[in-house]
C-alpha cells in the first residue's frame, strides 16, 4: 500500500498574529498540534511541575483509596501489590515498593504474574494463595478493571481490593473497595490518559499529601519526583498520549533518567553504551523499555522488577547481562517467525492472501505482537498470529493497516475465542483450541465480506517542506523544544524534494539498516538514517548514488561516541514526482 503523503497548509492569519512571539516554524507546529492560544503555547513549551501536575484528589477514588491505603499501614495489615508484567506494571510496583520502604512500611509483597503460566491480570489461584497467606489488602497496578469474579471472591474472604488501572471500564465493573481509573464513568479529573504506572505515580502523591496532613509520616518535599523515572519509562512504553500530565510526567522523568539514583539502570545504561547524560525518549522508547518488557516475554517479569529496586552494583550488573541476554533470545523468536512466513510467501506475488493467519505451537505469545507489526509493515496488510510454547492456552496477536477495525472485526466471528481485546489497530486473542484448525478459514471468509474502514493509515501527514539547508542548529534548537514526543505529539516530519543521494549504505547484522547521505549547498554532508529500511524495503524507488528522490523525514541530535551531529529520521522514500 503507497500512502498518500499531504504536506500541511500555511497556517491562518489568526495564527500568525496569536503565536506571533515565536519563530515561524514554532508558529506552524505548534497550529499543526492543535494549540490554539498563546497560553497553551506558553505552557506546551515551558513544562512547571507544579502548575503542570493535578491534583490527584480530583480522581474518582483517590480519597478513599488513599484513606484505605494509610489505614492498612498504620495497622501493619499484610498487602500485596498486584502488577502486571508489562514495563507499565513493573514501574508501578516499583513506585509502591519505593514508596513503602521510604515509609519505613515492611509487611507488603510484590507479585507480578507469570505471563505464561499464570496470564494476564488477578486469576483465581492468586486469589486462593492471598487468602491462605493472609492478606488484607490488594493493590492491583495496570491492571484488574476487568476481574470482576476475581475481586468478587477476595471480598468474600474479607480481602479488600483497591484497583489502579487505566484499561477501559467493562459493563461489569469490579466490587472492589476503591477504583482509580480515569476512564470511569462520572469521573472529571482534567486527564483520561495515565498510564497504569502514571495512575500509580499520583496514588503516591495522594498518599504523601494526605500522611503529611495526617501526621502519620513527613516525607521531604518533592521527593516523589525521583519515582518520575520508571513513570516515564511506563509512559513512553505504554504508548500513550504524550499531551497534558504524561508529558509532564516524562519531560521530567527524563530529567531524573538522566541522574537516577538506581543501580539497576545505570549498569544498563552501560550495557547499552548510552550516556546518561542525553538519555531521551526514543532512548526509553527503543532501548531501555524493550528490556524491561523482555523479561516477561521471554522469562519472568520479576527479573526487571529486581533491576528496578537493587541497590547491589553486582547484582545490577548481572541483571543487565541477563536481560540484554534475552533480548537477543527475542529478537531470535521474533526472526524466526519473521523467516516461516518470508519462506511461505517468498514468490507468492500476488497470491498472497488480502489477510495473514499463521501461526506455530512453538511461536512464543509474548513475542507475537513484535513479530505481527513487522509483517504487517513488510506485507501491508492485517496479520493475525498464534502461539502456545510454554503458555497454558494458544494465545495470539494482530495489527491492522488500517484497513479494518481489529476489535470489531473479532467479534464478528468471537466464539472462536476464549477471549480477545485491544483497539482498531492492534489487539490480542486466546484460540479456543477446538476453533484453531478453521480459524485461518473463518478469519478469511469474514474478511471477504466486512466493511473496509477508510485507511487513514495510508496518509502520511507532513509539516513542512524543508531543504538540505534547513538542517542546521537553529531549526533544530525550535524543533527540541517540543519533546518529548510521542502519541499525539509527534515528531515532525519534514518533505526534501528532488534531493540527489551521495552514497548509499548499508548497516547492522546483515545490512539491515539503511544509510543516505546528501549534500548541502555547501558541500557539508547531511545522513539520513533508516532502522529497518535496507533498500529492498523500498521495491518501488531504485537508492543509488546520484538518484534523485523524495525524501520525508524528521530531524534529530545524535550523540553517537559523544559528538553530537545533526542527522535525519527517514519516515518515506519515493520517486521524484
Amino acid at each position: 500500500m503507497t500512502k498518500k503523503w499531504i504536506v500541511n497548509k500555511e497556517i491562518p492569519k489568526s495564527a500568525e498574529k496569536e503565536f506571533e512571539a515565536y519563530s515561524k516554524l514554532a508558529r506552524q507546529l505548534l497550529f499543526y498540534r492543535g494549540i490554539k492560544s498563546r497560553l497553551e503555547a506558553d505552557r506546551f513549551l515551558n513544562s512547571d511541575y507544579e502548575r503542570d501536575m493535578h491534583d490527584p484528589f480530583l480522581m474518582l477514588g483517590m480519597e478513599k483509596s488513599v484513606s484505605r491505603i494509610l489505614r492498612a499501614i498504620k495497622n501493619n495489615e499484610k498487602i500485596v501489590v498486584f502488577g502486571d508484567y508489562d514495563a507499565d506494571g513493573i514501574s508501578g510496583s516499583v513506585i509502591f515498593h519505593d514508596f513503602f520502604q521510604k515509609i519505613g512500611f515492611e509487611n507488603f509483597h510484590i507479585h507480578i504474574p507469570n505471563r505464561y503460566k499464570e496470564g494476564y491480570g488477578l486469576t483465581f489461584p492468586a486469589i486462593d494463595e492471598f487468602i491462605k497467606s493472609g492478606i488484607n489488602l490488594i493493590i492491583t497496578v495496570d491492571c484488574g478493571i476487568t476481574d470482576a469474579s476475581e475481586v468478587k471472591k477476595a471480598k468474600d474472604a474479607g480481602i479488600d481490593t483497591i484497583i489502579i488501572d487505566h484499561h477501559i471500564v467493562q459493563d461489569e465493573t469490579p466490587e472492589a473497595y476503591a477504583i482509580i481509573d480515569a476512564k470511569q464513568k462520572d469521573e472529571k479529573y482534567p486527564f483520561k490518559f495515565l498510564s497504569g504506572a502514571g495512575a500509580a505515580f499520583k496514588t503516591i502523591q495522594g498518599l504523601i499529601k494526605m500522611g503529611a496532613d495526617t501526621g502519620q509520616f513527613n516525607i521531604p518535599d518533592g521527593w516523589e519526583k525521583w519515582l518520575l523515572d520508571v513513570a516515564s519509562i511506563a509512559t513512553v512504553a505504554d504508548m500513550v498520549p504524550l499531551c497534558d500530565e504524561n508529558r509532564t510526567i516524562v519531560y521530567f522523568g527524563l530529567k531524573v533518567l538522566r541522574k537516577t539514583r538506581r543501580t539497576g539502570l545505570i549498569s544498563l545504561y552501560k550495557k547499552l553504551k548510552l550516556n546518561s547524560d542525553f538519555i531521551n525518549e526514543d532512548d526509553v522508547g527503543f532501548m531501555v523499555a524493550p528490556r524491561i518488557n523482555t523479561a516477561s516475554r521471554m522469562g519472568h517479569a520479576t527479573t526487571s522488577f529486581n533491576l528496578l529496586i537493587t541497590p547491589n552494583n553486582a547484582e545490577a550488573d548481572s541483571i543487565a547481562s541477563e536481560l540484554e541476554g534475552k533480548n537477543g533470545e527475542r529478537k531470535e523468536s521474533v526472526q524466526v517467525i519473521l523467516d516461516a512466513v518470508e519462506k511461505k510467501f517468498s514468490g507468492s506475488g500476488d497470491k498472497i492472501p488480502p489477510i495473514l493467519v499463521l501461526g506455530d505451537f512453538n511461536w512464543m505469545p509474548g513475542v507475537l505482537g513484535l513479530a505481527a507489526n513487522r509483517i504487517m509493515e513488510k506485507y501491508q496488510r492485517p496479520v493475525f498470529l498464534w502461539g502456545k510454547a510454554d503458555a497454558h492456552e494458544i494465545k495470539g496477536s494482530c495489527r491492522s493497516d488500517g484497513t479494518v477495525d481489529l476489535v470489531k472485526f473479532m467479534k464478528s466471528f468471537e466464539d472462536c475465542f476464549a477471549g480477545f481485546g485491544g483497539h482498531a489497530l492492534a489487539g490480542g486473542f486466546s484460540v479456543l483450541p477446538e476453533k484453531l484448525e478453521s480459524l485461518e478459514r473463518v478469519i478469511l471468509k469474514t474478511y471477504e465480506k466486512v466493511e473496509k474502514m477508510e485507511n487513514g493509515f495510508a496518509i502520511l501527514e507532513i509539516d513542512n517542506k524543508f531543504s538540505l539547508d534547513d538542517v542546521n542548529w537553529n531549526n533544530w534548537n525550535i524543533i527540541e523544544n517540543f519533546a518529548p514526543f510521542g502519541m499525539e505529539n509527534p515528531k515532525p516530519i519534514f518533505l526534501f524534494e528532488n534531493i540527489k543521494i551521495d552514497e548509499v549504505k548499508k548497516f547492522g547484522n546483515g545490512g539491515i539498516h539503511l544509510e543516505l547521505s546528501f549534500r548541502k549547498t555547501d558541500e557539508v554532508l547531511v545522513k539520513a538514517i533508516g532502522f529497518f529500511m535496507a533498500p529492498d524495503k523500498f521495491k518501488d524507488v531504485l537508492l543509488e548514488t546520484g538518484k534523485n528522490i523524495d525524501l520525508a523525514a524528521t530531524m534529530e541530535k545524535s550523540m553517537f561516541r559523544g559528538i553530537p551531529e545533526l542527522r535525519l529520521r527517514i519516515v518515506e522514500i519515493r520517486e521524484v514526482v
